[in-house]
């Protein structure tokens, strides 16, 4: 997968919001696999719908190589999925 392949899947809907097109652009020239942190406190009811929109936008991120790491809380636990 080419550089603006990766970028055009990560800014897919349901990403609203990206450093620039440029930045990214320039991090996947310097970086092929570049890390990205997620946190999810889970301090009530989850929704399923915010839990399969996540999963998605994860998996995008996957798909062009970025290594994912996600802090999942749940009440007082702390727990870390990679």
């Amino acid at each position: 997968m080419d550089i603006n392949e990766k970028v055009n899947l990560i800014e897919k809907s349901p990403t609203e919001e990206i450093v620039t097109r440029e930045e990214l652009t320039e991090l996947f020239k310097t970086n092929s696999s570049p890390n990205h942190y997620i946190g999810l406190e889970i301090s009530g009811f989850l929704h399923l719908g915010s839990l399969i929109s996540t999963g998605f936008k994860i998996n995008d991120f996957i798909k062009a190589g970025v290594n994912c790491t996600i802090f999942l809380q749940i009440g007082t636990q702390l727990s870390t999925i990679n």
